[in-house]
């Protein structure tokens, strides 16, 4: 977060001290912190996205192992049918 202060005083510095007309100056400056603003916004997405991987991956794991329990809870089955005729 400290970053993220550091290099928007910077920034709003080196647009004051800039050879640029006040419109243009004052426009860099919206755009800046319009930039910084729709920085969180653009880690939650992220971070949703990578949440959202991640659920499916544990998803299609715990999926995988209720298959190959139940594969081998019925070959258990048959076996021990077998094995009593």
């Amino acid at each position: 977060m400290r970053f993220i202060l550091g290099f928007a005083v910077g920034f709003c510095i080196s647009l004051l001290f800039a050879p640029a007309s006040g419109e243009e100056t004052r426009r860099s400056l919206m755009q800046g912190a319009q930039e910084l603003m729709d920085l969180p916004r653009q880690k939650a997405e992220q971070a949703a996205e990578t949440a959202k991987q991640k659920a499916g991956e544990l998803g299609s794991q715990v999926g995988r192992q209720a298959a190959e329990s139940a594969v081998q809870a019925m070959e258990d089955s048959v076996l021990g049918k077998n094995k009593s005729a």
